[in-house]
């Protein structure tokens, strides 16, 4: 059901989304659910529709950096990450980034939100985004070990197209590591859909309970959808840019969109609007390359300006995570054996495993079901030393007109909500080694504990380099430029090193292997982290939500400033990182971005 060229090529459309990926499939689908309404879907990737590599849980692995499927951006050098070059995965093809992640499935604490209000942006509070993922979501409850795998189905949707369930595998450690979080204060939560995520508990996974295939944007919202006559999806279309005029007050409206495709320049027509649904790492890419952006960034890369429109490209926020590598003890849990992906690693075993995967079982269907969320003071002693000094930093830098107004206010309020115990803070378990272990062997297992800073001071930037829409744009995150970022993260290094060193998770550990007894003091640990820490590809903010006057890029209708008819309407939106992975906030604003454009609220 996939257009040709001809199909798109000259044509006219009510709306053209740029992007196939998590978020255009979504808003391409509730659109024309309206039969009288044609939209076009532009997607630079190929299709990779029904591909065991994208549908199996634990082939994700294999998807990063395979140009098939992920486009592979890399930064600049990071000064204060001893000058690293770090990749910037972002799925390619249908379904994006929701094709290949690795399925976390959780909703962000209420304060989060919260904060999305207390910057000036009316109608995304948390209520309205419970509303909408429930839209999206497809809950069904576990038939299985139904005492560790709790839930409140009243806080999940039971009829919207995106398959969430539990998975059917685990390692059995999980019991054993939240008890040992009970040794340290940290509660266990029933469920963390309603808001309150401060504790450790199970996570589902965007998961068929039936194939045990992902979920995704591309089989749960566009293949139900593809015959439809008014829906139209052209692959390998990459966008070059957005056409336009001026009008006499000033502003631009979309008339269409450029794209390449195979080795020519074409143009499709925009009677309605244009949706920009391309991600946070392009989205802002194609303002720019269409006249819209930072008038200086404009001029350098000699593309003439049309909407002088500075917070484009700004604000960049990003999750970062790493963790500790275990090697467990050959034994059994409550009668089960501890199961881990080592076996995936030798090809004899991993024939088994594929051979197992149908029924559920197998390390192929393991997955990360504990997570766990805390603030900085349930896991370090100093944190209001800490957070104190980090405030006094900030005030200084206010004093000093460091930071812009916007900025100001955004670190405000995230200083506010860390005195108030925002949980900051993820620590995962891992079913594998997330480095090459020294020596591998069938009958060795490996864990990873891995910690998450979820609540980052640093602010980067995406910018074009060149009017060449071919190239890729200029990322540069400025990992670590706030210390604290990097502190709290040897913190998390620390703990985590207690709870391998508590019962009853204590146990089951047999040595940390990874990074291992050399690297013991903060700074060791400060310099193993700048060495080796990686991103989780949840950039955010890149084209935030927020008023126009504190670095915002669209109002609180999703609508580019100074345009009539462009909005963005995927994660680029955000304003301030959130406190959870970030796939379910996506598919949220997907759904309240086609409310927004059809007009129902």
């Amino acid at each position: 059901m996939l257009a040709q060229i001809t199909d798109v090529s000259g044509k006219e459309f009510d709306y053209i989304i740029v992007g196939g990926g998590t978020a255009g499939l979504v808003v391409a689908a509730r659109l024309t659910e309206d039969p009288s309404v044609r939209v076009l879907v532009l997607e630079a990737g190929e299709a990779n529709l029904d591909d065991p590599m994208t549908l199996i849980p634990m082939q994700a692995v294999r998807l990063f950096s395979n140009l098939k499927y992920d486009w592979a951006y890399k930064t600049v050098k990071q000064p204060h990450s001893n000058n690293r070059e770090y990749v910037w995965s972002r799925g390619k093809g249908l379904g994006g980034s929701s094709a290949i992640n690795f399925m976390f499935w959780n909703k962000p604490a209420r304060q989060y939100l919260d904060m999305f209000e207390e910057l000036g942006v009316e109608g995304w509070d948390w209520d309205t985004f419970h509303r909408y993922v429930k839209k999206t979501e497809k809950f069904t409850p576990p038939s299985y070990d139904m005492e560790f795998l709790t839930y409140d189905a009243a806080h999940m949707g039971s009829s919207g197209p995106i398959d969430v369930s539990f998975s059917p595998a685990r390692t059995h450690l999980e019991e054993l590591l939240m008890d040992a979080f009970a040794q340290h204060g940290i509660p266990r939560v029933t469920d963390t859909a309603a808001g309150i995520t401060t504790g450790t508990s199970v996570s589902p996974a965007i998961l068929n309970p039936q194939t045990f295939h992902r979920s995704y944007s591309a089989n749960a919202y566009y293949q139900p959808n593809a015959h439809r006559q008014n829906l139209t999806v052209l692959v390998t279309a990459h966008v070059t840019g957005i056409a336009s005029r001026r009008n006499d007050d000033g502003t631009v409206t979309a008339t269409g969109v450029a794209f390449v495709y195979g080795d020519s320049v074409h143009e499709a027509k925009a009677s309605n609007e244009v949706l920009l649904a391309a991600g946070a790492v392009i989205s802002p890419q194609i303002l720019e390359l269409s006249g819209i952006g930072r008038r200086d960034v404009l001029e350098e890369a000699g593309v003439e300006v049309k909407v002088d429109l500075p917070g484009v490209g700004e604000n960049i926020q990003e999750h970062l995570w790493f963790g500790l590598v275990c090697q467990v003890k050959e034994q059994e849990v409550n009668g089960h054996e501890i199961e881990t992906c080592d076996p995936l690693f030798f090809p004899e075993l991993a024939a088994e495993h594929h051979r197992l995967r149908p029924e559920g079982k197998g390390a192929l269907n393991l997955r990360t079901v504990n997570l766990t969320f805390v603030p900085l003071q349930s896991i370090c002693p100093d944190a209001d030393e800490m957070q104190s000094t980090l405030s006094s930093t900030i005030l200084a830098g206010v004093t000093e007109n460091k930071y812009p107004p916007g900025l100001r206010k955004q670190y405000e309020l995230q200083l506010k909500h860390l005195k108030n115990q925002l949980p900051s803070m993820e620590i995962m378990l891992l079913p594998t080694p997330i480095v090459p272990v020294p020596t591998i062997h069938p009958e060795r297992k490996h864990i990873s504990l891995c910690f998450g800073m979820n609540s980052p001071f640093s602010r980067g930037t995406i910018h074009i380099a060149s009017k060449d829409p071919m190239e890729h744009p200029t990322i540069d995150p400025h990992i670590f430029e706030e210390p604290y970022d990097l502190q709290t993260m040897v913190e998390s290094v620390k703990f985590n090193r207690k709870l391998i060193q508590t019962e009853p998770f204590k146990s089951v550990i047999r040595e940390e292997v990874y990074p291992g007894k050399d690297v013991q003091t903060d700074e060791q640990i400060s310099e193993w982290l700048r060495d080796n820490v990686r991103t989780t590809y949840h950039t955010t903010s890149s084209c935030s939500m927020l008023p126009k006057e504190d670095g915002g890029v669209v109002d609180s209708r999703l609508k580019v400033y100074g345009t009539t008819n462009i909005r963005v309407v995927d994660l680029s939106v955000v304003p301030v990182q959130i406190g959870s992975h970030t796939q379910a906030m996506v598919y949220a604003i997907a759904e309240q971005a086609a409310d927004i454009i059809k007009g129902a609220i």
